[in-house]
């Protein structure tokens, strides 16, 4: 039940992000006709694509990547290890990585907090409000947070063959 609620919100993440994306490319293509045809250039385009289109493309689909085993990865030593090393190494590196994104995600949310109560502003071609995007880090940080201490979990009971990258369809619950 647990996975399968980290996979929903995974997934919705993912996509939240993928309509950024498109978001991006289409107030992008916009901005250049907008610029070659009629010479209005659209105000701030760069600082709205920077601010949000990318916070959102770039942090909320963490949680997805890692659900997957997508991240990067060396492993020219792990595969040489014994399988009762390589599930300890496995187990840890979970851990430590569950501890690293919680860090992050309260630090971040602890300074999006800030940056809400100050009104933040981003002086540019335009006054641009910042403080929404502030938000989508704790959450994006947050939700890899919980798929890697689900990878922790699972690391100590499921074959260590399992952690390796799947195909998309394989991936499903």
């Amino acid at each position: 039940m647990i996975d399968r609620f980290l996979f929903r919100i995974s997934r919705i993440l993912a996509l939240i992000a993928g309509i950024g994306l498109v978001l991006m490319m289409v107030q992008t293509t916009v901005d250049v006709v907008a610029d070659n045809f009629f010479g209005r250039p659209i105000n701030g385009n760069l600082e709205v694509i920077s601010v949000y289109h990318m916070v959102l493309v770039v942090f909320l689909p963490l949680a997805m990547v890692e659900w997957k085993h997508e991240n990067i990865q060396v492993d020219v030593f792990f595969l040489m290890m014994p399988k009762p090393l390589q599930r300890f190494v496995l187990v840890v590196g979970y851990l430590v990585c569950a501890v690293f994104f919680a860090i992050l995600t309260r630090q971040t949310f602890i300074d999006a907090v800030a940056a809400w109560r100050k009104e933040e502003l981003m002086m540019a071609a335009i006054y641009l409000v910042i403080w929404p995007a502030k938000f989508i880090l704790p959450v994006g940080f947050g939700a890899i947070a919980l798929v890697s201490l689900r990878h922790a979990f699972h690391a100590l009971r499921d074959p260590v063959e399992s952690f390796q990258p799947q195909p998309a369809n394989e991936t499903q619950i």
